[in-house]
């Protein structure tokens, strides 16, 4: 089981770089969809992070399988109150369902203590399309809430794809 990732950002030579010198880890080279020159390397070999600057996740749950393969769906949900025990109960339901044709799910929280509240889903599917499908769902509308950013609520997402 995972218990930890660490991810960073930067070019593809710097990330193309610590690939090569890493052949023991899981290493996953991610493009934003939307940014295409904005580059993640995500590190998926549940040990320490080499990184210099990374974003460091403790895993909370998940059904990961072990390929990782396909657009990784990046969820960044911040609450207060109340709101996180209901957020911490959707994410969960969501990573142990596997709604729809997700390949596999991680729920986690950011590890840096001032951002500990922090909840991440991190989903996989196959392709946009089925992304697309279970946004539309009644498995995705549990989330709805927590998807606008207002004055209690912190929202982010990004969509990655494998690059080749």
């Amino acid at each position: 089981m995972l218990t930890k990732l660490s991810f960073t950002f930067g070019s593809h030579q710097i990330l193309q770089g610590i690939i090569d010198n890493h052949p023991d880890r899981q290493l996953k080279l991610m493009q934003a969809s939307t940014h295409s020159n904005k580059l993640a390397l995500f590190d998926l070999s549940n040990k320490d992070t080499i990184f210099k600057t990374p974003v460091i996740l403790n895993v909370l749950d998940e059904t990961m399988n072990s390929n990782y393969n396909g657009l990784f769906y990046y969820q960044s949900f911040q609450v207060n109150g109340d709101r996180q025990q209901v957020l911490y109960n959707s994410l969960q339901k969501i990573v142990n369902d596997k709604p729809g044709k997700m390949n596999a799910g991680l729920m986690t929280s950011v590890a840096n203590k001032a951002e500990s509240t922090t909840l991440v889903l991190i989903t996989v599917w196959s392709s946009f399309e089925d992304l697309t499908a279970w946004k539309n769902s009644d498995s995705f509308s549990s989330l709805t809430s927590f998807t606008t950013r207002g004055s209690d609520n912190y929202y982010y997402d990004e969509v990655y794809r494998a690059t080749y």
